[in-house]
């Protein structure tokens, strides 16, 4: 165990010895007594669509599975999301069959871009869930406000803005410990007045290399920590200014390679101004500054090789956003952002040993771009319904600075229109969005297909035409469907079938979509069905679209009794046949077939008081081997008396114990 997490653990240790005395003593003041039911430990056992195109989930909440440790663990107990399995850390998350920079990824306001050219870490590799207030999912190209456009769909990340009326303290504490000597540990502080607020939390993560169901050890242990202090002034009510500072920094290894990484850091610094008008027709404006940088190290020197690279991304941006009600039936925001991001690197040369001399080589550029947006988005109702409208125009300015070099500018359009209409529970929507977007710099890294020997430069720009349509309802049984249809032009592909991966373009479709059902059979039980699927086709090559993962459903059941509360999560993903060997992303390529398998995970918490609660769990209970889909190649795993894997298998039975408190 570190001694960050030791001093973490001291810090969480000292608040619970210090408040539960007197939690014993005002315990009969909470809502969690003998025959009220404790709603503020409710678990959660799958976030579903509640409002049209947007799924929010609270990751404060206690939920089911285990308690994931960065962004994509988290993403992955959401329908219709999977997450590339690498080793313990730095998993990607694809939604709908699609990853990387198609999932815009917003760390509270943040564009943060990963290093690592072989996505050691991924944008969420840097995100601890459990320390943002609100997590929203936004499919599909269907807003064009946050940065450049994902084309399969926006996430958000999000952390509150303070205001006290009086002087005031609070905060949470939360530790976990399970199997493969995972430890979690998080703290958080607010305190203010009316004039300030200071608001801060720090965590620490780690595990050791974990166990598939046939107790292979799997090559994945980590350790992370983060910690982020923001400082408002709130000179108004109407008026809130922050500074913010975030530290993130870790190490890993992974079964899907021989490099581990003995560093993964990042930095970041933001600046915000948010004001409310008292106007008719101007009502917010916020502006919002940021500046961050990924710093990794990747090495083989524990393996007696000299091998090694530190590679960095350095990206700073802002926006401007404008709030408008032009008529008492019309909302507009208008705005502006700007994104300028570089990426640099240096490498062992002939003779030289160890981390010494590769920390001595100076840093080469290989990679800048700059990119300014403008748009508009707008909600005009009338009675029932409201129709939802944006526009975005993006120039790009990207040079390549090794290989064939060269500069490119490109100007790219986006945008978006919804229909909603609601009646006595009922939510109906449909929608269409196109968006385009810039190839990437793991694809331009790529080799191009028309000029082997020199980088994927001249890969045209991604253009996703979909259309969404969705039916919710909530009433006695609450239920959600969500459907859509893509035609991307000018797909990226990664193609890894000749001498060397391959970037090109195709045309390609994708179609499928996301359902629930929520049931309340009674006052103590529930259930929750959900079911997921996606469907692509590489229509310029007539071959399935690679790293497509399969049918899924979860079947969860819900006991709730005083301040008492079990669960169930039955997951069964099917066999996936439709595969193209080699064919795939930026993240991996298809390795062949998988087959089909089926999880159980159970859980239980007990809420001493309302602020206090202690949850356990256990994950494949029945101990089982697989892997997902989308999983990669199990090459790299080089522990004594390790075995070599088709694809990197997922944990094997694994139990864990969760304490959280807030005071």
């Amino acid at each position: 165990m570190s001694n960050k997490l030791m001093k973490l653990a001291y810090i969480i240790a000292s608040i619970l010895g210090t408040t539960l005395p007197q939690l014993a003593l005002g315990s009969q003041a909470t809502n969690c007594g003998e025959n009220k039911t404790c709603t503020d430990y409710l678990l959660i056992t799958g976030d579903v669509m509640r409002q049209p195109v947007h799924l929010v989930s609270d990751p404060k909440q206690n939920r089911l599975p285990l308690p994931a440790y960065d962004g994509s663990g988290f993403l992955r107990s959401i329908p219709g999301f999977n997450v590339t399995r690498k080793g313990g850390s730095g998993g990607d998350p694809t939604f709908r069959g699609q990853g990387g920079s198609r999932l815009s990824i917003v760390d509270d306001g943040q564009h943060v871009y990963g290093a690592c050219g072989g996505r050691m870490d991924p944008p969420t590799n840097y995100i601890y869930p459990e320390a943002y207030d609100q997590i929203t999912v936004i499919k599909g190209p269907q807003t064009v406000k946050y940065g450049p456009v994902g084309t399969a769909g926006t996430i958000l990340f999000e952390k509150n803005r303070h205001k006290f009326a009086d002087a005031d303290v609070e905060g949470r504490a939360s530790a976990t410990g399970g199997s493969f000597e995972r430890r979690d540990g998080i703290i958080e502080i607010t305190a203010g007045d009316k004039d300030y607020y200071i608001d801060f939390d720090m965590n620490q993560s780690s595990s050791d290399h974990y166990q598939d169901g046939d107790g292979n050890k799997v090559q994945s242990s980590y350790d992370r920590q983060n910690s982020h202090l923001a400082l408002g002034w709130t000179p108004s009510e109407r008026t809130v200014f922050e500074l913010a500072y975030g530290e993130s920094s870790g190490e890993a290894e992974y079964a899907d390679r021989l490099n581990k990484a003995r560093q993964i850091d990042n930095r970041d610094i933001t600046a915000l101004l948010q004001h409310e008008f008292e106007s008719t027709w101007l009502n917010e404006v916020e502006v919002q500054f940021f500046s961050n940088k990924n710093d990794h190290i990747m090495d083989r020197f524990d393996e007696g090789v000299n091998s090694g690279s530190n590679v960095r991304r350095m990206t700073d941006g802002g926006h401007v956003w404008l709030e408008l009600t032009p008529l008492d039936a019309f909302e507009l925001t208008a705005g502006l952002d700007y994104m300028s991001s570089e990426h640099d690197g240096r490498s062992m040369a002939a003779g030289d040993v160890g981390l010494d001399d590769l920390l001595q080589k100076p840093f080469k550029d290989d990679m800048r771009y700059k990119n300014y947006g403008f748009f508009a988005e707008s909600i005009y109702r009338i009675d029932k319904n409201s129709i939802h409208a944006g526009i975005r125009y993006d120039l790009w300015n990207t040079e390549l600075l090794i290989a064939q070099m060269g500069e490119r500018d490109d100007k790219l359009y986006s945008g978006f229109v919804r229909y909603e209409y609601a009646l006595a529970g009922h939510q109906y929507y449909a929608g269409f969005g196109s968006a385009q977007r810039m190839p990437d710099y793991w694809e331009i890294m790529k080799t191009s297909a028309t000029a082997l020997g020199q980088k994927a430069f001249d890969l045209d720009v991604e253009t996703t035409n979909q259309f969404d349509i969705g039916w919710i309802y909530q009433g006695p049984i609450e239920t959600s469907v969500a459907l859509f249809y893509g035609q991307i032009e000018d797909y990226i592909l990664v193609d890894a079938t000749g001498t060397a991966a391959v970037a090109r373009n195709i045309d390609a479709t994708l179609y499928g979509g996301e359902a629930s059902l929520d049931y309340a059979l009674n006052d103590q039980w529930s259930t929750q069905l959900t079911v997921s699927y996606t469907r692509g086709n590489n229509d310029t090559d007539r071959v399935a679209l690679g790293q497509i993962s399969p049918l899924e459903a979860r079947l969860t059941l819900n006991y709730q009794w005083n301040s008492w509360t079990l669960a169930t999560l039955w997951r069964v993903v099917a066999a996936q046949d439709r595969y193209t060997l080699g064919h795939g992303n930026i993240v991996g390529q298809d390795l062949g077939a998988s087959h089909g398998f089926g999880t159980l995970a159970l859980n239980a918490s007990w809420s001493y008081t309302k602020d206090l609660s202690l949850i356990v769990g256990v994950e494949n209970l029945f101990d089982i081997t697989y892997a997902e889909h989308v999983s990669k190649a199990g090459t790299g795993n080089d522990l004594p008396g390790s075995e070599a894997m088709f694809r990197v298998n997922e944990p094997g039975r694994n139990a864990w114990v969760k304490l959280n408190y807030r005071f």
